[in-house]
């Protein structure tokens, strides 16, 4: 098997506990070849060298002054046609029925919600490495129930692993945190402060794009694809 037939899958998530206190979930996931991974993670590399920018890229940490590194790394996203890009925006999470439709766990909800996140990506005849950021000392667990579900879900013999790291290490699960976290932040109702550079790297995104961050993209759009889920109402 070539390194072509291999992807790698680095992925985020933001407000995904069940009693956080936030109205949404987003989990999100950035797709490519292992070459190309190698390649963007040099590149991003690259841009911090030129913007002197050392720290841990994370949503919660932006830097106002950094506005150019941040814009720097969406123009590279946009630019290159080979990297997709998904993200699943649970709403209302607060009205979710664990009892009636997910045997009364959480947890069975949030693998779910992976699985729409991640099953675009999947076909026949290649290999999957995911990579998930470290949270809590579950990643073992975490990383084998990812798998089994991808596997059941799937009509074929899906050759995945999963690995959880440290996001400090992964260059492309920090770019990830950037965008599931202005998606958060564009579809949260909840937030009463508001930040002139996460505005900024918002309004950015959404020009890019052409439509609002809290909008529905195509299923067939696969550059940067949004799915939005609301949970039934009773």
């Amino acid at each position: 098997m070539t390194e072509q037939n291999i992807y790698k899958i680095f992925c985020d998530e933001s407000c995904h506990l069940e009693h956080d206190g936030a109205d949404i979930m987003v989990l999100g996931a950035l797709h490519c070849t292992a070459e190309k991974a190698t390649a963007l993670t040099k590149h991003i590399k690259w841009l911090r060298h030129q913007h002197n920018y050392h720290n841990e890229l994370k949503w919660t940490k932006l830097i106002a002054k950094q506005w150019p590194f941040y814009r720097s790394l969406l123009d590279m996203l946009f630019d290159d046609c080979d990297i997709w890009f998904k993200a699943t925006v649970v709403q209302h999470k607060q009205s979710l029925d664990h009892e009636r439709y997910n045997a009364g766990s959480h947890n069975t909800f949030y693998y779910k919600m992976f699985y729409y996140t991640l099953k675009d990506f999947l076909g026949p005849n290649n290999r999957y490495r995911i990579y998930l950021d470290y949270m809590d000392t579950l990643g073992g667990s975490k990383t084998k129930e990812l798998c089994d579900v991808l596997q059941n879900s799937t009509d074929w013999s899906l050759s995945v692993n999963a690995f959880i790291v440290q996001s400090y290490e992964a260059q492309l699960i920090q770019l990830c945190d950037l965008l599931i976290g202005a998606i958060s932040y564009k579809n949260r109702t909840d937030i009463s402060h508001k930040s002139i550079i996460k505005g900024q790297i918002v309004a950015y995104l959404e020009a890019k794009l052409g439509h609002e961050l809290n909008y529905t993209t195509p299923p067939w759009e696969r550059q940067f694809n949004i799915f939005r889920f609301a949970p039934r109402r009773s």
